[in-house]
């Protein structure tokens, strides 16, 4: 009598993957707001590690193509990732949760530091330490600048979008949407026109695989493999207009029938909401046109605008959060909420409203087109942005700091631009206390 088979073992049950409920998004977010110094990719990073390793709730395929879909859209990188996490999850209410977490400790760090700016900033050691952090600034704008350009900048008419974004930002007063459109009409010109007809020309019908590019955000870079960058759909295209009066005086005519508060803040909120439709390369995009709508025009000085940029950097969360500064400096706290959430709504409801589409589309020949023209209009709008703050800086001490800032971050890929800015603000302070400079 034969012995009876053992039975087969059942194959273990698939473990569900979690689902993280509205306050675990929320903790999550909260918590990456803290901690989010540097922006940019180094906050991409620490949000995989999270959100992939430790909860599971992304898998890695997942998450490159949740970051590479937010890295097409104007606005932080990190800050339209979390926004896509929660959108995922639970819809428009999570994406409101996770996207207003991760700015809210910034924005209350620097609303902070904006009421001891207006309070204190004008004492002589303060000008001496944000000397020092505007300088660094620059430099870590140069080194972005240089960083993206090195992967992205690699063909002749590339170098001419960079060229004519440049001189479009500076002279034309072009603003940061109207340059990055002509980058991508280029792209899509000259990959599929120009280029697709010379290739043509010589027998050969499919076009050769695209070289790694660039990101629109602080120099990142992320192979097609994983996803295709592009920002074509990140805005809707603005109206043709006539010409109007530069900075808020256009809207004083409707403002003149509002209450004496409204007549200020309702033009601050549409100048910030604008300009926040083109806030690629992680919001130093945007600096050449808000100097030109808010320095130019008088409402702030060309130092309040340099030291807006500079605690921007230097605290955790996106660099658009440095229109916390500006608004409270001109407006107080009423003008601090306006800025914030002007600036802030436009890339959160671009998330929301062409995420899904962008997921379908990404991989698609136009869409890498029009990447290979947006991120040199992205380089040419930074080099306005270096150029446009350089101008605070008025002595060999600055142009120093800027330069060293810039070398050590071009040279060590892991150092903190966060730290570099402290220890500049620091060097700076130093120098005026002991040499007088």
């Amino acid at each position: 009598m034969t012995a009876p088979t053992p039975p087969v073992p059942l194959p273990p049950a698939s473990k569900a993957r979690p689902r993280p409920s509205l306050g675990e998004l929320l903790r999550l977010s909260l918590y990456l707001g803290l901690v989010g110094f540097g922006g940019g990719v180094s906050v991409l990073a620490i949000i995989e590690s999270l959100v992939v390793a430790r909860h599971g709730w992304l898998t890695p395929k997942e998450f490159a193509n949740t970051a590479t879909i937010a890295q097409m859209l104007p606005g932080g990188a990190a800050t339209n990732t979390l926004a896509q996490v929660g959108l995922r999850f639970h819809g428009v209410r999570g994406a409101a949760v996770t996207y207003g977490g991760f700015v809210l400790p910034g924005a209350l760090s620097i609303g902070l530091l904006a009421w001891a700016y207006v309070h204190f900033g004008a004492l002589p050691h303060a000008d001496a330490f944000l000397a020092g952090l505007n300088a660094a600034v620059v430099g870590v704008i140069g080194a972005i600048t240089v960083k993206m350009a090195r992967t992205s900048v690699v063909r002749l008419w590339q170098m001419g979008v960079v060229a004519l974004a440049l001189l479009l930002t500076l002279v034309g007063q072009a603003g940061p949407l109207e340059v990055a459109f002509l980058g991508i009409a280029g792209g899509l010109g000259w990959d599929l026109g120009i280029e697709r007809a010379r290739l043509l020309r010589f027998g050969r019908k499919r076009f050769q695989p695209a070289p790694q590019v660039g990101l629109p955000d602080e120099g990142g870079t992320l192979q097609h493999a994983a996803g295709p960058e592009s920002a074509e759909s990140a805005a809707p295209r603005e109206p043709a207009s006539p010409p109007r009066p530069p900075g808020m005086l256009w809207l004083l005519p409707a403002g003149s029938l509002l209450p004496g508060a409204l007549m200020v803040l309702l033009p601050m909120a549409v100048i910030f909401f604008r300009i926040g439709l083109g806030a690629y390369g992680g919001g130093f995009a945007i600096i050449p046109a808000l100097h030109r709508e808010l320095v130019d025009t008088a409402l702030i000085t060309e130092r309040q605008f340099a030291d807006a940029v500079a605690v921007g950097k230097l605290t955790p969360g996106p660099v658009l959060l440095m229109a916390t500064f500006l608004g409270y400096v001109k407006e107080g706290l009423a003008g601090a909420l306006v800025a914030t959430l002007a600036i802030l709504t436009p890339p959160f409801l671009l998330v929301v409203a062409l995420s899904a589409w962008l997921t379908r589309v990404r991989s698609r020949r136009w869409v890498r087109a029009a990447l290979r023209g947006l991120t040199p209009a992205v380089v040419g709008l930074m080099l306005a942005a270096a150029l446009t703050l350089g101008q605070t800086m008025k002595t060999g001490v600055g142009l120093s700091l800027a330069a060293v800032t810039a070398m050590t971050l071009i040279r060590f890929e892991t150092v903190n631009p966060v730290a570099l800015l402290a220890v500049c603000g620091v060097v700076r302070l130093a120098l005026h206390l002991g040499l007088g400079l």
